[in-house]
């Protein structure tokens, strides 16, 4: 049996419940994941927060708040007030606040911000807030330089859709957060300070508003992106099962971008003894030199094969750590050069593609219905979360 997070019943009061699938739910997600906070500060207009564990739950006002764990609890410093030792709190205001984690690193926030002691030692912190809020810190920090309003708003749809087929993730892992901040998740830094940009990033955002992309039955995909597809997607079954909107798409789109092409050098007699081991062969045979250090992959394939054995393209791509698996090999004296396309698993949308098809004239519908063929948009409503 599943472990039961013992929070779950605070944090559903402090997010105000919300079908799972018959309506758009809050959001929550753990910021700093991955990083132990020891102590955090939080600052803005008229901050208010709701404190628990005191013996009876009571609500203060300041401008800042320090918290830290001591011993189980969370100790709250506020100007003009003694320490209060408690349990957890809830951090609001009428604005976005700012929240100093980690290393001085400073992220302006929507919504609410909930702390709880995490371990022995740290402070666990959950971001509470709005679906089309929590998009526009994801597409912000997803796309970075990429700019469109298509763009952004197709980002958006995907985004929203991952977050559908994966909310109960965490949860299920015994937590108390829907989601993280990192790659884990989705990235999630927060709003930009730039309000010329903020304003953009959330006109942007409500243009697919509440919608998701689904099959022509109606259910939601499996959302994937990544930064470029080299001119070729990959399909889902080399990764993991086969979807029939998953397959490999011819992506002129994604060619002459800044991350189709990469190259990287490695020590030539290493990059034969590492392919003989996996290939399971002698790597002293001149006919088999001769083939990894000229190998030629024209279209993606799936595997390396040679003499009746195959390696994983995958393989080599996260033993090397190359960008891509999508590579041909040029030989030179002493090393070999891989001369790649793309950037990221090639499965689902291409970013620097969809950036491209946006400044041509698309419309984030036409660019997720490139991306993920059969597929089209509908408000999260009326998705069908069952068959």
């Amino acid at each position: 049996m599943r472990r039961i997070c013992k929070w779950f019943l605070f944090f559903s009061v402090l997010i105000g419940g919300g079908a799972l699938h018959g309506e758009v739910p809050k959001v929550r997600v753990r910021l700093f994941s991955g990083q132990n906070m020891s102590q955090v500060l939080m600052s803005g207009a008229s901050l208010t927060a709701e404190l628990y564990g005191l013996g009876a739950d009571s609500a203060i006002q300041a401008s800042t708040f320090m918290v830290e764990q001591a011993q189980g609890k969370l100790r709250v410093e506020s100007e003009g007030r003694p320490d209060m030792l408690v349990d957890s709190l809830a951090i609001t205001s009428r604005k976005p606040l700012y929240f100093l984690g980690p290393k001085g690193i400073k992220r302006y926030l929507p919504g609410k911000v909930v702390l709880k002691p995490r371990g022995g030692a740290y402070v666990l912190a959950v971001n509470v807030l709005d679906m089309d809020d929590y998009l526009v810190g994801v597409v912000h920090a997803e796309l970075g330089r990429l700019e469109h309003p298509q763009l952004w708003a197709a980002q958006a749809a995907v985004a929203r859709t991952w977050f559908a087929r994966n909310q109960r993730k965490f949860f299920e892992q015994g937590e108390c957060y829907a989601v993280t901040d990192d790659v884990q998740s989705q990235v999630y830094h927060g709003w930009p300070a730039d309000t010329a940009r903020l304003k953009r990033l959330q006109t942007a955002v409500a243009l697919t508003s509440d919608q998701l992309v689904v099959t022509a039955a109606g259910r939601p995909v499996e959302a994937l992106f990544h930064a470029n597809s080299g001119g070729q997607t990959m399909p889902s079954g080399w990764y993991f099962s086969e979807r029939a909107y998953l397959v490999s798409v011819p992506d002129s789109f994604s060619l002459d971008c800044p991350q189709t092409h990469w190259t990287k050098s490695l020590d030539k007699e290493a990059y034969i003894a590492q392919m003989a081991a996996w290939l399971r062969q002698s790597s002293n045979d001149s006919a088999f030199r001769r083939f990894v250090c000229t190998y030629q992959q024209p279209v993606r394939a799936e595997w390396m094969v040679y003499g009746g054995h195959s390696v994983r393209l995958r393989t080599i791509r996260e033993h090397y750590k190359l960008r891509s698996t999508w590579f041909s090999v040029k030989d030179g004296a002493g090393q070999v050069t891989l001369q790649g396309r793309g950037y990221g698993h090639g499965i689902g949308m291409s970013q620097e593609g969809a950036h491209v098809m946006a400044k041509k004239g698309y419309s984030a519908p036409e660019i997720t219905g490139f991306y993920f063929p059969g597929t089209h948009l509908v408000r999260w409503d009326e998705a069908k979360w069952v068959d």
